[in-house]
């Protein structure tokens, strides 16, 4: 009896899901298709059928992870520059924490140095961390207009000042947590503080006292 076009994406999406469990734990080289068969009660040969090898496995569980995390969020209706940034972080943590394997597997896919995989893994990361990035300078650039600055003429400048500042920050605590991914979501409001904190010491100097 032949497949329905619904149950081969049923069964695909299992393979998938069980896929990103393995990666998000494992390297490249340790990860097992026989765990990830039997998680998904499938045979070996019906994951190849559908993907052609781990390899291309590994890519489309990546892809899979960084299109769930890095999914367009609703634009943000507050009207003050932290409540601009901080609820666009709190979304993006909220998809961290309703994609918890996805965001191992990123971590893990991160530190992965396996030859099989490296390059292309590395070409997956530049796609979606240039459309994270253009996406963060919108953000901060929406967030930059609700100050009553000093030198409005110097808005693109300032603007760009604070968001290499905000990715430095970003990306130092994600280094410092990129070993314990759960600790770096309990510390969410530390960080948060911590962060508002350097920015205030910027922000002093370019807007005006009210």
């Amino acid at each position: 009896m032949q497949k329905t076009n619904k149950e081969l994406d049923s069964r695909r999406e299992a393979i998938l899901i069980s896929g990103i469990v393995e990666f998000s734990t494992k390297s490249y080289n340790d990860a097992s298709t026989d765990e990830i068969t039997h998680r998904c009660s499938i045979s070996k040969g019906l994951l190849f059928h559908y993907f052609g090898s781990k390899r291309e496995l590994y890519f489309c569980c990546l892809e899979n992870a960084l299109e769930r995390l890095t999914s367009i969020t609703p634009e943000v209706a507050a009207e003050d520059f932290f409540s601009i940034l901080f609820s666009t972080m709190d979304m993006k943590l909220r998809l961290c924490s309703e994609f918890q394997n996805e965001t191992r597997l990123v971590n893990m896919a991160a530190r992965e140095m396996g030859k099989e995989v490296l390059e292309g893994k590395n070409r997956i990361f530049k796609k979606y961390l240039l459309q994270v990035k253009t996406r963060s300078a919108q953000t901060m650039s929406h967030a930059v207009s609700k100050l009553k600055l000093k030198q409005p003429a110097q808005a693109r400048q300032i603007t760009e000042a604070l968001y290499l500042y905000t990715e430095a920050f970003i990306n130092r605590t994600l280094e410092l947590y990129r070993e314990k991914p759960d600790e770096f979501f309990a510390k969410r409001d530390e960080i948060q503080a911590e962060l508002k904190q350097y920015l205030g010491y910027m922000l002093e100097g370019i807007v005006k006292e009210d």
